[in-house]
């Protein structure tokens, strides 16, 4: 059978629902979907609490090898409790940091920093030094760790308060003259002060002071003058320009200090000074008018010699300048201070010893090679940091800035500080991070 022929009758026999299916519609079948390709795209992630400030630091590794910048450094977020971070504006450079510097022979140690005293701004503050201290704070102060390999002379830094000397900046410092404020007045004020409980600084001492110019030399000279009230002479040894400077910079008390210039004696200051006292007077010359002039002297031999320089020849000749029973004090010690080559911390040669031994016994006065703690324990027990604050917002102290120089050019700085011929503090300028 043909199925042409079959078709009918398979249709008669069929479900009536089979065949409604079977019929053709007019409606068009329905279109079909477009739909975009799937792919994937990029989206922002939320941003996520940085646990930690960055740090970028001026380090070295030994004497001989470079100062250069590090970025590794970083300070971990939430600080400790009894901590401030302070982001540092200004760092005041000190011959300890080129001590310390030649002190690390070579670099087995690791970096080291540089920088010991500091003004800046609190940033970051503990929980528990809150009612003492806020976020936006002036500071100045001193990060003295020369045995941790650690300096100050980064763009941020985390204060310890209980260990590390740190004051609000007296608002009649700028932050600049803040940073070199602290360390020379410090170690000025302890010395003296160590003198006055010892009852050899009276007002009527004959005091001479070797290293006018240098940082501590002027702070000594102010406090002698303008805190203690020192009204005899003082005699202060300077070299080439140092008279005209501190006549400058001091002029409510340049006439009641005797000059003596170091370079014309070759360093043998004993020489003009046993004359002065021999003599009952001392020859000056004022470069102003170019003539000489004599100044009157009746003051005898010292009861305090202050050598901010360092050498032998004064001792040598002691008997003729140190009254009996006054003092000797150093910061240097019996060689003359170099600052490419002194070490932080060295031995005294054997002389010295036997003074600092024996004292009165042998030579006739006290001898005493000073060493500043610049610490907040030292400070508990004579309130050293009041005191320079007090002494600094009164405006009893100036401080004098030499030369500020931007951290990128601290070789230039130092090469300068190297000279020894700096007539107030060197100044680094700390950049933001």
């Amino acid at each position: 059978m043909s199925s042409s022929k079959a078709t009918p009758k398979i249709v008669a026999k069929a479900d009536p629902r089979l065949e409604a299916a079977m019929i053709e519609r007019p409606d068009p079948s329905p279109k079909e979907l477009k739909t975009e390709e799937v792919g994937l795209k990029r989206v922002a992630r939320p941003i996520r609490h940085v646990r930690h400030v960055p740090v970028k630091s001026l380090i070295f590794y030994s004497r001989r090898g470079p100062i250069e910048f590090s970025y590794d450094s970083k300070i971990k977020l939430p600080i400790n409790k009894n901590k401030v971070i302070v982001q540092i504006q200004y760092v005041g450079l000190n011959p300890v940091d080129m001590k310390i510097r030649n002190s690390y022979q070579t670099g087995i140690y690791g970096a080291a920093g540089l920088g010991r005293e500091y003004s800046g701004i609190v940033t970051h503050v503990g929980e528990n030094v809150q009612s003492h201290w806020s976020e936006g704070d002036e500071v100045y102060g001193i990060y003295f760790h020369p045995r941790q390999a650690v300096g100050c002379l980064q763009t941020s830094v985390l204060i310890d308060p209980r260990e590390d000397p740190i004051m609000l900046k007296p608002m009649c410092l700028s932050m600049k003259e803040a940073s070199g404020a602290l360390f020379a007045l410090g170690a000025a004020y302890n010395i003296l002060d160590k003198l006055q409980k010892s009852g050899a600084l009276q007002k009527n001492a004959n005091i001479c002071i070797i290293g006018g110019t240098s940082c501590v030399g002027m702070a000594a000279i102010q406090l002698l003058k303008k805190h203690y009230n020192l009204y005899a002479l003082l005699t202060v040894i300077t070299r080439g320009d140092g008279r005209n400077l501190l006549k400058k910079k001091f002029p409510s008390i340049a006439d009641e200090m005797i000059f003596v210039n170091y370079l014309t004696c070759r360093g043998k200051v004993s020489v003009p000074l046993k004359q002065m006292i021999e003599e009952g007077q001392i020859t000056d010359f004022d470069e102003e008018t170019n003539e000489e002039y004599t100044i009157e002297y009746d003051q005898g031999k010292y009861d305090i010699i202050l050598d901010f320089v360092g050498g032998y020849d004064l001792l040598q000749h002691s008997s003729s300048l140190i009254r009996t029973g006054g003092y000797y004090v150093t910061t240097v010690g019996d060689y003359v201070a170099n600052y490419k080559k002194d070490i932080y911390n060295s031995a005294d040669n054997p002389s010295a010893n036997m003074r600092k031994a024996f004292g009165s016994m042998l030579w006739l006065y006290n001898y005493m090679h000073f060493q500043f703690d610049p610490s907040v324990a030292l400070s508990k027990k004579n309130n050293w940091m009041g005191k320079c604050s007090e002494l600094l917002e009164r405006k009893t102290v100036k401080i004098v800035v030499d030369k500020t120089y931007d951290w990128k050019n601290h070789k230039e700085a130092l090469s300068y500080m190297a000279t020894q011929r700096a007539r107030g503090k060197i100044i680094l300028k700390v950049e933001k991070f």
